[in-house]
């Protein structure tokens, strides 16, 4: 079965190609999404732990290319639908892999290591694949907080930069880093964006 990939990687490419002339920015370039966008076109957002992450070998537009399935384990879902019902495990699945010490990956695709404690925004794909929408802007790593101190999630996305305009002009600027956020608050956060879009956690 062919496999779709999510449309904005269409215009993620033509904005790669706008910047190939710049002095090396080895980042993928893409659009920022706005968390409440992601909320709204989220088929699920999970909270749990990784417990496997595979390359495996699809025959797709008649070449070999690989996939890198990772398994996670629900501990919570902050937003469900028809589209990615409550299940014991979720699959995500990701174009490009490493194996052999060789491989194909794009800069900006979210790396799942395994027992790692994650939160994940997931699209499925025309081909029924769930993705993690926006790449590494969907996926947060939870940090659990020492006794007395909260629990925080927050995103890695060293591997991108982000294109904006300004006054009619285009500029792409690497996040530094991101402010960590207090668990709680951000399930809250999403929780009340689910609603307001009319989908229920």
């Amino acid at each position: 079965m062919s496999r779709k990939q999510f449309p904005f990687l269409a215009a993620v490419a033509a904005l790669a190609a706008l910047v190939v002339a710049t002095p090396p920015a080895r980042a993928t370039v893409m659009v920022e999404l706005a968390l409440e966008d992601m909320v709204r076109d989220a088929d699920a957002i999970v909270r749990g732990v990784v417990e496997r992450s595979a390359v495996r070998m699809d025959l797709s537009s008649g070449e070999l290319a690989p996939w890198t399935i990772t398994r996670i384990r629900p501990s919570a879902w902050l937003k469900t639908t028809s589209r990615a019902p409550v299940a014991p495990v979720v699959e995500v699945e990701e174009l490009g892999g490493v194996w052999n010490g060789g491989g194909r990956w794009i800069d900006g695709t979210p790396r799942y290591r395994i027992n790692e404690e994650v939160v994940v925004i997931l699209k499925r794909d025309d081909a029924g694949h769930l993705r993690t929408l926006g790449f590494v802007q969907g996926k947060f790593v939870v940090r659990r907080g020492v006794p007395g101190m909260p629990t925080t999630v927050a995103r890695d996305l060293s591997s991108v930069s982000f294109a904006r305009w300004a006054d009619g002009q285009m500029t792409v600027g690497h996040v530094e880093g991101e402010r960590a956020m207090e668990f709680e608050a951000f399930a809250g956060l999403v929780r009340r964006m689910a609603a307001f879009a009319g989908v229920a956690p």
